[in-house]
């Protein structure tokens, strides 16, 4: 094997090329190798030590190469650092070699140097188990709204609509805000990622449309963005502004369902979160609630996230039966076991165990992403994996406490 290939970063310009090459080669038709040469030059933090490459070293043709695609999430007030592993793909011929293991073991050499939080990817099932991902938060729904459900409502004049601009950033932002104060998992995005999606963005398939709605009479604004590309047949809505009221959002469906018609697409999909304002507002109108895929992460170092979240987890115990709490809960992933020594609610410590220790709660660590994410709560993931377990009944409320059910939602950054 290390006869025959070469692993290493991006160096050059010159490797976007080369790059965009053997993505063009492997996803045909669908054009990612834009997508990639598009990000390799103006995605926000993108640094060529972020693009794998595995490459023939008797031609130095790229055969294997994937992205490590810098994000920044926010949980509960906390910025999360985040790697998603994007854009993954290998010539058909020098497959079932090994490359993707070589690989992914530079990506996580880079997840512990450069302390990320998270890892992430969107990928297809099953394969990435072998890497440590596993289903943890929503992803991608499917609240499918016919079209002749939507009223028409093109011929009032209440609502303008238009294409936004770099220069409807600070409203952008501050609708960002809005959306992030509703969920405990989001994505954060500054003034150069919507600079991205506004501008370079465009110039790929995957782009998309983001639309500004006003009202004629009233200081009222809301948007929505419509990807060019996704899953389905629908016309996709992947984002719509959460304090959109009901007669706007009559209006946005309207607007949307013209469009649909236009580009022939038979129905309206929402890829949102069902307790979003418009999921709710749209599935009491009749539209066919779905059901989500989900994001596969894995967790790099369980000490440092843990330590990261110290102020959420501090935050619940205070407005908890736990308020002021000293004492060690012992995290038991069954290979390594982790230590939450509290004093008067204050998180002191998080340290690999040592000793005995009363209150303990075991839980694979594969399955621990969805419980400190707040996708499932222990009980519901016992369902499935019975050697979940609490010590004791202090253990099972600290448990609860720590890491109780949340709603997220995570809305793309390119």
């Amino acid at each position: 094997m290390n006869n025959t290939y070469r692993i290493r970063r991006a160096e050059s310009s010159d490797d976007a090329k080369r790059l965009h090459a053997l993505f063009s080669d492997v996803f045909h038709p669908d054009d990612i190798g834009t997508l990639a040469e598009t990000m390799f030059h103006h995605l926000p933090r993108m640094e060529r030590k972020y693009w794998f490459i595995a490459e023939e070293k008797e031609t130095a043709k790229i055969v294997s190469a994937f992205a490590l695609i810098p994000w920044t999430w926010e949980l509960e007030g906390i910025r999360l650092r985040v790697a998603e592993m994007g854009i993954v793909g290998t010539q058909e011929k020098h497959r079932g070699r090994g490359l993707m293991r070589l690989l992914n073991h530079e990506f996580d050499k880079t997840l512990d140097e450069e302390k990320f939080d998270l890892a992430i990817i969107q990928g297809i099932p099953g394969f990435y188990h072998r890497f440590g991902y596993h289903y943890a938060i929503p992803l991608e729904n499917h609240i499918n709204m016919p079209l002749h459900l939507i009223s028409d409502e093109q011929g009032k004049d209440n609502y303008s609509f238009r294409l936004a601009r770099v220069e409807d950033i600070p409203y952008l932002l501050q609708a960002d805000q809005i959306y992030r104060e509703q969920f405990s998992l989001s994505t954060f995005r500054d003034k150069a990622n919507w600079k991205y999606l506004l501008t370079d963005s465009l110039n790929t398939e995957y782009g998309s449309e983001y639309w500004v709605m006003e009202h004629r009479d009233k200081p009222a604004q809301f948007y929505c963005r419509i990807p060019r590309h996704g899953f389905g047949s629908g016309l996709i809505l992947s984002e719509i502004s959460e304090n959109i009221t009901y007669e706007a959002l009559r209006y946005l469906l309207s607007f949307c369902r013209k469009h649909a018609l236009e580009r022939k697409k038979p129905y309206i999909r929402l890829n949102l979160h069902h307790d979003s304002t418009a999921s709710k507002m749209a599935i009491s109108m009749g539209a066919e609630q779905g059901k989500t895929y989900a994001w596969q992460i894995k967790i790099p170092n369980m000490i440092r996230l843990l330590t990261t979240m110290g102020p959420i987890l501090e935050q619940r115990v205070e407005t908890s039966s736990f308020k002021q709490f000293s004492g060690t809960l012992r995290l038991n992933f069954f290979k390594t076991k982790v230590d939450l020594q509290w004093i008067k609610g204050h998180l002191e410590n998080v340290l690999p165990a040592e000793g005995q220790c009363k209150d303990t709660f075991s839980i694979n660590a594969d399955l621990f992403p969805a419980l400190c994410l707040g996708h499932r709560t222990w009980q519901e993931i016992r369902y499935i994996r019975p050697d979940i377990s609490p010590s004791s009944g202090r253990s099972a409320l600290l448990v609860e406490t720590l890491f109780p059910p949340r709603k997220s939602w995570i809305h793309e950054q390119y």
